[in-house]
């Protein structure tokens, strides 16, 4: 098979970004920049829960004290049930417009993440390779692609990939748990080329 050779640009980083968020095996990848968010919840949950239960041991004792009651009397008599109601009224109105602001925050996180909106993430790969070579030439050979670019020349093995995928502009072959070579279709002479290549990678990768 002939040799590929192509430009990067910064819309075959945004196209790969996009798609690699559908991708199943990497789910667990997706959500590793939510995590500080997850930490302030967990910890403004906490503090609150602390909270209420110091409200908690106040309304009680100051119940207690107007009907000469202990804390366990208490806890038996019909009262108790009224504090409590009145314990988690309490919780819902100190906490939840600043649960509700959170979950906006988290919310608008998550979008501007999944659709890459100010092109962060693609703009950072594209940076990235802009370090090594915009300008890539693959050649298929009997162990693997090489790929050479300005200065730089490397083997993927096939034994070392581990899956291709194909979207609407690129192939995007896993040479690594979390990155791609990404391979534009644009690349190629003619869409039977394109598809003979895929065809070729995907041989290799099932023989594995």
């Amino acid at each position: 098979m002939d040799k590929i050779n192509y430009t990067i640009t910064i819309e075959d980083c945004r196209d790969y970004v996009k798609y690699q968020r559908t991708i199943p095996r990497l789910k667990k990848y997706r959500f590793k920049i939510f995590i500080p968010l997850i930490i302030i919840f967990v910890l403004m949950l906490i503090f609150s829960l602390i909270m209420e239960i110091r409200f908690f041991l106040k309304a009680f004792e100051y119940v207690g004290g107007q009907y000469s009651m202990s804390f366990a009397e208490l806890l038996q008599s019909d009262f108790s049930s009224l504090l409590f109601e009145g314990v988690a009224d309490h919780f819902w109105q100190m906490n939840l417009p600043v649960f509700s602001i959170w979950a906006v925050i988290f919310f608008i996180a998550w979008f501007v993440s999944k659709n890459d909106i100010f092109h962060a993430e693609s703009s950072k790969i594209y940076e990235g390779l802009k370090k090594t070579s915009l300008d890539i030439e693959v050649a298929p050979q009997a162990d693997g692609l090489s790929c050479s670019g300005k200065g730089t020349s490397y083997v993927y093995k096939w034994s070392d990939m581990i899956d291709i995928y194909e979207t609407e502009k690129s192939f995007l072959i896993y040479v690594a748990e979390t990155s791609a070579l990404i391979v534009p279709k644009r690349a190629f002479q003619s869409q039977a080329a394109a598809k003979e290549f895929y065809s070729l990678v995907s041989s290799k990768l099932r023989k594995k």
